[in-house]
């Protein structure tokens, strides 16, 4: 196999990756609004990251191969950044809709690639800024009722995903060789600790959760804190930080299909235009970096 089809077959994985990624963060809107109803925001948190700390250091074990001292200070970093993240986004979702968390995780996610403009010296071309525009406008319409407001709910999940916005850029800064287990291992394992004081009685909390919240924990822990972040890590790899934020923008498309679904929400004709502008503008942008030969991100790159 040539270097360009290996380069090639490596960015489909990594976009197969991203993909699937956001779909599993999307069913995490629902679970998550089903599972603050019995639990604090610090005590869901860390719970779930307490679980996939837990696998991830066993499956570090089997391996042999425990994180080095570079995947420690990485690791530590990303689990600051998502402790904040994630703290911020159970703790808006007790003060607004699903729809609205998901526009605007979506809106803070985009920002990736501005950010990553003066700190890794990517810019966005054309085509990637009119695929920011259509997915934030299509985010909108999928997302946001027709009052729209930036209440103290909304302001708190935006806050919650520009942190994440800075996580995406912090793994592009150092994406190069690294081990996304080891990374993954660490972050999961620095969310637990710092959300650990302030989970409050954490037995106690988990016992009088009903029997339908375990399947949403279940949920958050295996595929919302555990699988997705190390699908995340491993596409940070080949694609650059401006093309991961556009992918989050499918998180809230995904986000619609699990609403109806598991969650029952109502449905309107105007959440098919938002996704379908999502869409449009995910595939344009992939589209193009398809017919460009594979690389590494550039500074001048989208």
């Amino acid at each position: 196999m040539s270097r360009a089809a290996h380069a090639r077959g490596a960015e489909r994985a990594a976009l197969a990756a991203m993909v699937l990624a956001t779909l599993l963060w999307g069913g995490t809107f629902v679970a998550i609004r089903d599972s603050v109803q019995a639990l604090s925001p610090a005590a869901l948190v860390f719970g779930r990251f307490a679980v996939a700390s837990a696998l991830f250091w066993g499956w570090a074990l089997l391996r042999r191969r425990v994180p080095d001292r570079r995947h420690v200070l990485l690791g530590a970093g990303n689990g600051l950044l998502m402790s904040g993240s994630f703290v911020l986004q159970a703790w808006g979702l007790q003060h607004t809709s699903a729809g609205s968390s998901a526009f605007l995780t979506c809106a803070g996610t985009l920002m990736a690639g501005l950010f990553a403009w003066p700190v890794l010296r990517q810019r966005p071309d054309r085509i990637m800024w009119a695929g920011l525009a259509l997915a934030l406008a299509g985010s909108a319409l999928l997302s946001l009722d027709a009052g729209l407001r930036l209440g103290p709910g909304e302001t708190i999940t935006l806050a919650g995903a520009s942190l994440y916005a800075v996580q995406i850029v912090w793994i592009a800064r150092h994406s190069e060789h690294l081990d996304p287990i080891a990374l993954v291992t660490v972050q999961v394992t620095v969310v637990a600790l710092l959300m650990a004081p302030f989970a409050g009685d954490v037995p106690r909390a988990y016992a009088a959760m009903p029997p339908h919240g375990w399947w949403a924990f279940a949920y958050l822990a295996l595929a919302g804190s555990s699988l997705a972040p190390l699908l995340q890590v491993h596409a940070q790899r080949t694609l650059s930080a401006a093309r991961v934020g556009l992918l989050f923008a499918l998180e809230p498309v995904f986000a619609l299909l699990f609403a109806l679904t598991l969650g029952q929400e109502r449905f309107e004709p105007r959440w098919w235009i938002g996704a379908a502008l999502i869409l449009i503008a995910v595939v344009g942008v992939e589209w193009r970096a398809a017919t460009v030969p594979p690389s590494r991100p550039t500074p001048a790159a989208a």
